[in-house]
């Protein structure tokens, strides 16, 4: 037949005219075809475990392993010679009958004609049948069935891993044990009146640890432990009640990815119904890159990025860059140095904390490259040195621009470029160009410092510093009005600087007078305060107890009196008045002059207050702490932030001022605060209750520009424009003073 089917098939060939090749391609499939069958891998005939070793005629004794038949006809099996019945046998197991008047001795197992020895069997009462569960964590019950467990001589024994466990409860038939510490994986034994019985192994299970302990979604943990299934469907992970992905299983680890929606709590593992919990998996936000310097160039450069939610551990962090995985210096929670290894190309700078990727700024593999700024603010005219790499030593090859406008490069070598901010100078990237190739700065230049409006020593045009505390105010075209409180009148100050009167007397006369502009006459105590409402109207306190109204064309009027000691004022959002009234509290008025008395307690006088949020915020008498004053509930609250005198940032009674002297909100859910015993402007969240500085002066004589450079006499009271400028009076210098911050 297959001569005939192979010439059939030459014939056809011959007459298509195909190749010899092909020819025998088709015989070879034809042969392939043909084969009766695919020979499988024969798996090997081997016992993991027998149970019991001990028990009665009757008996049933269970032979696990690998390999066996399931073909009854095929198995057979003998007690110290004496054939056994065989009840049931599949791939993994064999169940045997204890022979009628067996004696103890060796058992074996014939099948598919070989003979296994299995080991030896005891005829005796004491049996030991069977372990539920056969697996689970230290301090775990589980129940030993046999028989014979009860004696009159002594309590039954329980070892596991030959290892002494506490028998909870004992019957002849039943015994419940407790598993003990780090047991192990091994063999139940029972012991009775000298008797002993083995059974099946009991699998022990323990978490010994996880890592990393932190994480978010997608975060591939690895627990470490013992007795784990080495298939992974037979592992149930969760982390606090949500099931994970099981990626690797072995006995002693497993390899898990955290659930999409997983939150803090612990780790537990499931293994036949049987659970151990390990320790807490905490959920941390995904990291963030706040800078990276620099963004360009050489090998062997150091590259640091900052940020936050980086892992003190190195391995569980990775940076890339253009895919390229790069070895890290060192680490810490917001600080990763890294040296650059050259021939990365251009690209992303990637950031993966435990799986949790942020992507930063792009990175140029170029000679020229800026590492820092110095300062990195300033306004027009400001001296900046930029350290480096690959600058142009000829300096007027070197291009530097801020956002766009180009400075006046004052010197330069291969690492070091001096330059003087221009004219128009706003915040923005500062680049480097050298014959074409460009550098970006690790961070944006901004405009920022201190210049002084108006007043200075020796100035004529303001009195400031006459031992009383003065009050500002700033209305919507930018001009500012300061109460010159020795000579009880008040100066209007441009936006340019022009010192002019507002109200009050020119030659320094104080009374009690309505009238317009200089006709008015005012009486200012130590402490008065000023305050401007939306309209463009200013209120201010006097030492005789009133509250007097000056319209934006200097019309002077009362708004209250009688109101006894008041001090410093201040508007909330609705346009609703709040005066310290010294010892006797304080009030509220309304836009009509309807007031409500406020017991207000243990505050500063000369320090002004701020309202957010049905809040009124008040510095504490001594003027290192910020306390409230719930105006819903007519509360005192103590102790927002501060509490003890010092210089700390830090979380509500953690943080320390040196001295308080004005607060106003931002609008935004701060106060802005003047810490005058430190030279410093501080920034309260009213959320959060952190308090941060936003910036620290040296203490001296005046002197303006960047932050670095700039110096402060002593400062008094402070308030913000509509573009969160400050202005503050720099008492000691008889000024008034502008911090841009951006």
């Amino acid at each position: 037949m297959k001569q005939h089917l192979n010439n059939s098939i030459k014939k056809g060939l011959a007459k298509l005219k195909v190749y010899p090749i092909v020819f025998s391609l088709l015989l070879l499939t034809i042969t392939a075809c043909k084969k009766d069958k695919v020979e499988v891998a024969k798996i090997p005939l081997k016992v993991t475990d027998y149970y019991p070793n001990s028990g009665n005629q009757g008996t049933l004794v269970t032979i696990e392993g690998t390999g066996f038949s399931g073909n009854l006809a095929e198995i057979s099996a003998t007690f110290a010679g004496t054939a056994a019945d065989v009840v049931s046998a599949t791939a993994t197991a064999v169940v045997l009958r204890a022979p009628l008047k067996g004696s103890t001795g060796e058992l074996l197992l014939k099948m598919n004609g070989e003979t296994l020895k299995i080991g030896t069997y005891t005829f005796q009462n004491l049996s030991l049948q069977h372990i539920s569960p056969a697996n689970g964590a230290a301090g775990a019950h589980i129940r030993i069935s046999g028989a014979g467990f009860s004696s009159v001589a002594g309590p039954a024994e329980v070892f596991i891993n030959n290892k002494v466990s506490l028998v909870v409860s004992a019957s002849d038939t039943l015994l419940v044990v407790e598993v003990p510490e780090a047991v192990g994986t091994g063999t139940v034994k029972v012991k009775v009146d000298g008797k002993e019985a083995s059974g099946q192994t009991f699998k022990y299970q323990a978490i010994s640890g996880i890592r990393p302990l932190t994480g978010g979604k997608g975060t591939l943990v690895r627990i470490s432990g013992e007795g784990f299934e080495e298939i992974a469907e037979g592992n149930y992970v969760d982390f606090n009640g949500k099931a994970a992905l099981v990626k690797e299983a072995t006995a002693g680890y497993l390899v898990v990815v955290a659930p999409e929606e997983v939150k803090t709590g612990p780790l537990s593992v499931t293994i036949n119904q049987q659970k151990i919990t390990g320790p807490v998996f905490t959920v941390v936000p995904p990291p963030t890159i706040v800078g990276v310097t620099p963004l360009s160039g050489p090998a062997g450069s150091v590259m640091t990025i900052t940020g936050t939610n980086f892992s003190a551990i190195t391995e569980e962090n990775k940076v890339t860059i253009n895919g390229k995985v790069l070895a890290l210096s060192s680490v810490t929670g917001s600080k990763i140095t890294l040296l650059l290894p050259g021939n990365t190309g251009n690209g992303k700078i990637s950031l993966s904390v435990n799986e949790q990727v942020v992507t930063g700024p792009e990175f140029k593999d170029q000679a020229l490259g800026i590492n820092k700024l110095s300062p990195e603010n300033g306004l027009a005219g400001s001296v900046i040195t930029i350290n480096g790499t690959g600058f142009n030593p000829n300096a007027t090859q070197n291009i530097v621009t801020f956002n766009g406008l180009p400075g006046t490069v004052v010197s330069a070598t291969e690492t070091s470029i001096v330059v003087k901010a221009p004219v128009g100078l706003s915040t923005g990237p500062l680049k480097v160009n050298n014959n074409g190739a460009e550098a970006i700065a690790p961070m944006n230049f901004n405009r920022a410092g201190i210049v002084t409006i108006a007043g200075g020593p020796g100035n004529t045009s303001l009195s400031l510093n006459n031992g009383r505390t003065s009050s500002l105010a700033i209305d919507r075209q930018g001009n500012i009005f300061v109460l010159e409180v020795g000579h009880h009148r008040i100066k209007k100050i441009t936006p340019n600087g022009t010192v002019t009167l507002f109200a009050g007397s020119p030659v320094g006369q104080s009374g009690n007078k309505n009238g317009n502009g200089a006709d008015a006459l005012f009486a200012f105590g130590t402490n008065p305060g000023m305050d401007i409402d939306n309209e463009g109207n200013l209120f201010l306190s006097e030492g005789n107890g009133n509250i007097r109204k000056i319209s934006p064309q200097g019309e002077v009027s009362n708004f209250a009196f009688g109101l006894g000691s008041v001090n410093k004022i201040s508007f909330d959002e609705q346009g609703i008045l709040y005066v310290l009234g010294s010892f006797n509290g304080g009030w509220r008025i309304n836009k009509e002059g309807l007031r409500t008395k406020l017991n207000l307690l243990s505050f500063l006088d000369e320090a002004r207050p701020a309202v957010f949020n049905n809040i009124l915020y008040k510095v504490y008498y001594e003027g290192f702490a910020v306390d409230g004053y719930d105006l819903k509930t007519n509360q005192n609250l103590n102790s927002i932030a501060g509490g003890t005198w010092g210089y700390a940032d830090g979380i509500g009674r953690n943080a320390m001022f040196l001295n308080i002297k004005s607060m106003t909100a931002d609008g935004l859910g701060n106060l802005i605060i003047a810490d005058a015993g430190a030279n410093a402007v501080r920034k309260l969240n009213l959320q959060t209750k952190e308090v941060s500085t936003l910036v620290k002066f040296a203490q001296g004589a005046i002197l303006d520009g960047a932050f670095t450079d700039a110096k402060v006499g002593n400062m008094g009271d402070m308030i913000l424009d509509t573009e969160g400028n400050i202005y503050f009076i720099d008492v000691n210098n008889n000024a008034l003073r502008k911090i841009f911050l951006k």
